[in-house]
């Protein structure tokens, strides 16, 4: 091979897209996080459930950027060439892992949305939630496990080399039935706050918002919709350099689901805080510098002093759980 010719190499492209999301996610996580500190608020199952599918989310794709730099994104050949076959097995093994682990991180982001809609929802729409909530968590775990029974000996499935029989096609079809089944949830649980929103005494422009805060997940259905076409590359002879958009698209689903789960709570912050500013602004200069209000001010520091908590905004959308709705 002519030295002088690059070889074709995803890995940067991976490193970036896994190191894009996983940050972001981390991101807005930590922003719903303090949003209900801020407010005084415990954090609620859905925020436990949520950081252990983030915690998932960096594993994988941390052992996924070991993976690059053994070769992972270049082509089959060019890792033996360069690294040895041992490399390409090592690759095989750690990708089992991250594929293994992956469905675990959809299935707990989704379900954190879900437990949210829960706590705010009533009568046939929480049979419905429970019902997205164990199918959903049912296909994707065995999806996860069904790695594990595809080969035998199961060393075969990062080694081809050790003698055996698999059925990949079996494991190949059942992980783009459960993706689409898992981007299909993604729509249901997108639209169903949109039933209950529009009932609630709220001006029309409130209730689009927030309905459309709540719609976010949409935007993880169509990640892994995505993900389904790629996974047709599951058991390709080339895996090594075909597998890194799998990789990217899983990463991406799960990003973009622990985002779209935490919108709502920041829509709530952002709100009053907006509010608090406008009204701020409104003040006349007088009245801002006034004596009563430099003496409100003395009282307010004397109060924080004393160890007693200041007065907050009133936000009626986080109940006494530390659970946010509107």
């Amino acid at each position: 091979m002519n030295s002088n010719v690059p070889v074709p190499d995803h890995g940067p492209n991976i490193i970036a897209a896994l190191w894009t999301c996983t940050p972001l996610a981390f991101l807005f996580l930590s922003l719903r996080l303090f949003c209900k500190l801020y407010k005084r608020a415990l954090p609620w199952y859905d925020d436990y459930i949520l950081i252990v599918s983030w915690c998932i989310l960096l594993c994988t794709s941390t052992i996924v950027t070991v993976d690059v730099h053994a070769g992972f994104g270049k082509h089959t050949a060019d890792v033996i060439r360069e690294h040895g076959v041992e490399a390409l097995v090592r690759i095989g093994e750690r990708d089992h892992i991250v594929g293994f682990l992956t469905p675990f991180a959809i299935a707990w982001s989704k379900t954190s949305f879900a437990v949210t809609l829960l706590h705010i929802t009533k009568g046939k729409t929480k049979i419905v939630i429970w019902a997205v909530i164990v199918s959903t968590n049912l296909l994707l775990i065995m999806a996860a496990f069904s790695f594990f029974f595809q080969c035998t000996p199961v060393e075969k499935l990062w080694n081809p080399m050790v003698p055996g029989t698999c059925w990949p096609n079996l494991n190949s079809v059942l992980s783009m039935l459960v993706s689409a089944y898992s981007g299909f949830m993604d729509f249901v649980l997108a639209l169903l706050p949109w039933s209950f929103i529009w009932k609630l005494n709220l001006v029309r422009k409130e209730k689009i918002g927030v309905a459309v805060a709540m719609s976010m997940g949409i935007i993880a259905g169509a990640t892994a919709i995505v993900k389904c076409y790629y996974l047709s590359n599951l058991y390709s002879v080339d895996f090594s350099y075909e597998g890194g958009n799998l990789a990217i698209w899983g990463a991406a689903e799960v990003s973009t689901t622990i985002m779209a789960a935490s919108i709502p709570i920041l829509r709530v912050f952002v709100r009053d805080v907006t509010a608090a500013a406008s009204r701020y602004r409104r003040t006349p200069p007088h009245v801002k510098s006034s004596p009563k209000t430099l003496a409100s001010k003395e009282t307010e520091k004397n109060r924080i002093a004393n160890g007693n908590s200041p007065p907050q905004l009133s936000l009626p959308s986080f109940n006494e759980a530390g659970n946010g709705m509107v």
